[in-house]
């Protein structure tokens, strides 16, 4: 996806940005979204660590499109970045953590899980209501932080599209489909549940910037303007407007400044998509568990300390793995795993023959 992954710093920047996504969400679950304003310094500074979070995965998605020989490929690649780690977590979030903090008899909780609205309502867990989760917190959702995987795919889809038509390469689509995202948010500017297309945008401005990479200069000067415009909008009513205007170039600034220590930062492993889609639900445990009576730095660091370890196994385990199978083609995938199901079964039959034989 990233071939000089180790000359820049996007792997240390994930990592920061997903680490912030943590703390911000153990304030605002502790306290509730209804005691929060929309300007809270803390709920912003989450908002822009999510914002870079689009803004790397623009720049990096249209890259990989670029070094992707087929359309077919890119979807695989993509499949296997998103989908395994997300199996598991889904796992332990429904049979580990809820049948141990559902309010409902685990007769009820299993019923409810497999009924129809169960079943609807889980893969991007709004809200726990229906299986008898985290309805004492002061927010009831069981992993908000999912509904950016369904945006993020939508957005892995436009570049294909745009990839495939020969559209990505034309000079003023991207520009235009930024535009047609600003006139969609402008009219939810003032809702912050609806104003969430606004994380397309910085996809969108991300896929830009890599696109137009050989004419861009990252000057700190440049970024200072930037830093020092976003900083002056806080206070103001236009601060998420900024933000669309200088978080993309500040990101990618960042992420490309000479820094070896940071360059070297993902050599141990990639653990910004484990932490991101971990955390939600065990720091909803906790405060379950606390009936929140624990202060949210100590929620954040004790969420952090309870997800790194499941992002280091997610890595090891199932996303690196899976990573190495990009260059092979599911139709591949499937022949090994019938070949081996065969020589298993085979095995197994020779086997039995054999103790026949001897009886």
């Amino acid at each position: 996806m990233n071939p000089g992954r180790h000359e820049n710093n996007f792997d240390a920047l994930r990592f920061a940005a997903a680490a912030v996504v943590i703390v911000a969400h153990a304030y605002s679950l502790s306290l509730g979204y209804a005691r929060i304003r929309p300007d809270d310094p803390v709920l912003m500074v989450g908002c822009a660590a999510l914002a870079a979070l689009f803004v790397t995965s623009g720049y990096l998605i249209t890259a990989s499109w670029e070094t992707t020989s087929s359309p077919g490929r890119f979807i695989w690649k993509r499949f296997l970045r998103v989908v395994p780690a997300l199996v598991p977590m889904v796992f332990i979030t429904l049979f580990i953590i809820g049948p141990l903090m559902t309010t409902l008899p685990l007769s009820g909780y299993y019923a409810s899980l497999f009924s129809w609205q169960g079943l609807v309502s889980a893969p991007f867990f709004e809200n726990g209501a229906i299986i008898g989760l985290f309805q004492g917190n002061p927010v009831t959702n069981v992993n908000s932080s999912l509904w950016t995987i369904p945006v993020e795919v939508f957005m892995y889809g436009i570049v294909a599209i745009c990839g495939v038509t020969g559209l990505l390469s034309r000079r003023g689509v991207v520009p235009g489909l930024i535009l047609v995202n600003l006139l969609i948010w402008l009219p939810w500017y003032a809702d912050p549940s609806l104003g969430k297309v606004r994380f397309t945008l910085y996809f969108l401005v991300g896929a830009y910037l890599y696109l137009h990479r050989e004419r861009i200069v990252y000057d700190v000067r440049i970024a200072g303007v930037l830093l020092a415009v976003l900083l002056l909008a806080i206070a103001t009513p236009y601060v998420t407007a900024a933000g669309v205007l200088c978080i993309p170039y500040l990101t990618l600034y960042f992420a490309h400044l000479p820094i070896p220590f940071l360059s070297g930062f993902g050599r141990a492993g990639d653990f910004s998509y484990g932490m991101y889609i971990y955390h939600y639900p065990l720091q909803q445990a906790v405060i379950q568990a606390t009936q929140d009576a624990v202060a949210a730095p100590v929620l954040a660091v004790l969420s952090f300390a309870m997800t790194f370890p499941l992002a280091y196994l997610s890595w090891n385990l199932v996303e690196r793995r899976a990573l190495g199978l990009k260059n092979t083609p599911p139709s591949a995938l499937a022949r090994a795993y019938r070949l081996r199901v065969e020589t298993l079964l085979s095995g197994g039959l020779a086997g039995g023959d054999r103790i026949a034989g001897k009886r």
